[in-house]
């Protein structure tokens, strides 16, 4: 993008992702406009005062002297403003499509996989913050280190979450790439694991021959799409194998422990070699595993092991992900985006270690798609994690419209059936769920809201102090 004087508007601004391309854009010099239904809210009163300009709801009008319209996954190709700009010749491109025109600019770093990118791309990004590298960086999540999803950096380094829930990260050509893990979701867009399996293969595909995937070892469905031929692989876990290898010294309520392992990488040979140990403020296996993720990136792009040990000290977390939200009647209140039943199992896993009374669960299940194709697997999750009083809230759509006989009432009287003595198990409107929390919530307990809508966060906070 040569020319500064490009007007680029984004049609579906608020998202997460795409919010955070057109801060980056608007920074490069730009102008910058978009639409969404509702143009309140932080993200995008950040955008107001950096002189984007917003428009409520979706017209032919907002792009009539736009140069580009980049469309992000959650928006209808038959929307006003595509149509209208397919209609007088615009360019018109997905949202991954301007990321990975703005990647290109520097050395990128994409981090993919089902679970804990969000995770691990915003602890790799204040590890290269907190040194002073001044990294460009687009989050699908909010940073509490920066208040925000994105930031323009003047460093060499450009540091990306890849989605794969349309297939979209295979317009990226990042020069490193992470994937974390890989499972059956969005089966709505793929054709069960093995075309999950082979979208994710073909990503890292796509680097240079002078580039490095960074590979979660742990998970069996990611070790067998490598090794990939031209690519040095550096494989990070718990298992004996790998090259970045962590050892779990403790796992607490709110933290966790573990020492570091290097062997057959950065200049360590066969020999393993200690690194020493890392705390971090986040509790539960799975962020030890996003933390080597993290780690091992900041290795290879030179951060020292003891500058990253001093990072993960301020490390302030991720909005919506295990977030403390307050009291309510002396019980914590915690708010977690999971909603897919290996993110469930895992928020669950950390709660159930954190209560020290009973566990009470607000959950909306999100797409009806997700809810059918692994509803065995959220029966299961639901009904064995020690969830004390279970309320579920009717399946946010995403767009999507309903299926019979997929309903949360229906899900809930399954794990009633499953665990007998769970306390309770009702389909809640939101306003019935906060009327039940309200009156079960007691010292010692832990009240956890679960869900991609916005109506368990809006929960969270209503009924903490």
């Amino acid at each position: 993008m040569y020319r500064k004087d490009i007007h680029i508007h984004f049609v579906g601004i608020g998202g997460i992702g795409m919010s955070g391309i057109a801060e980056i854009v608007k920074h490069r010099g730009y102008r910058v406009s978009g639409c969404d239904l509702s143009v309140e809210g932080p993200i995008l009163n950040r955008l107001r005062k950096l002189k984007c300009l917003l428009h409520k709801g979706h017209s032919p009008d907002h792009v009539q002297d736009a140069d580009v319209v980049v469309y992000s996954s959650a928006v209808d190709k038959n929307s006003s403003e595509v149509l209208a700009a397919v209609d007088r010749g615009i360019p018109v491109i997905p949202r991954a499509l301007m990321l990975a025109e703005l990647m290109r600019t520097k050395y990128s770093v994409a981090v993919a996989g089902s679970h804990g990118k969000t995770t691990t791309t915003s602890i790799l990004s204040h590890l290269f913050i907190d040194a002073g590298e001044d990294p460009t960086v687009v989050i699908g999540g909010i940073l509490k280190n920066i208040s925000k999803n994105a930031q323009m950096g003047k460093g060499r380094l450009f540091i990306a979450e890849a989605d794969e829930s349309d297939r979209s990260l295979l317009y990226l050509n990042p020069t490193a790439a992470l994937v974390t893990n890989i499972d059956a979701e969005h089966l709505d867009t793929y054709d069960g694991l093995e075309d999950v399996k082979a979208t994710f293969r073909n990503f890292v595909e796509r680097l240079p021959f002078y580039g490095s995937a960074f590979v979660g070892i742990d998970d069996a469905n990611v070790k067998s799409i490598f090794p990939v031929p031209h690519v040095r692989t550096v494989y990070y876990g718990l298992a004996k194998k790998a090259n970045v290898r962590g050892e779990i010294v403790e796992l607490g309520a709110g933290f966790s422990r573990f020492n570091v392992f290097l062997k057959n990488c950065f200049g360590v040979g066969r020999k393993e070699q200690a690194l020493g140990e890392i705390k971090i403020n986040m509790a539960g296996e799975h962020n030890v595993k996003n933390s080597l993720g993290a780690i091992s990136l900041g290795l290879e792009f030179g951060l020292a092991f003891s500058q990253m040990k001093k990072s993960f000290k301020s490390f302030k977390g991720i909005e919506r992900r295990f977030e403390y939200k307050g009291l309510c009647k002396g019980a914590e209140v915690f708010d977690d985006y999971a909603h897919h039943p290996t993110e469930l199992k895992n928020a669950l896993a950390v709660a159930r270690k954190r209560a020290k009374g009973k566990l009470h669960v607000v959950f909306q299940p999100h797409r009806f798609s997700r809810t059918a194709k692994l509803w065995d697997n959220f029966v299961t999750v639901l009904s064995q994690s020690g969830i004390d009083s279970l309320c579920m809230l009717d399946i946010y759509p995403a767009s999507e419209k309903p299926q019979p006989g997929i309903t949360s009432e229906k899900l809930c009287s399954v794990v009633s059936q499953k665990k007998k003595a769970i306390m309770s198990a009702q389909n809640f409107s939101v306003e019935r769920a906060e009327e039940h929390i309200l009156s079960v919530a007691k010292k010692g307990d832990l009240i956890l809201t679960l869900g991609a809508g916005a109506s368990v966060s809006w929960l969270s906070k209503k009924v903490a102090d």
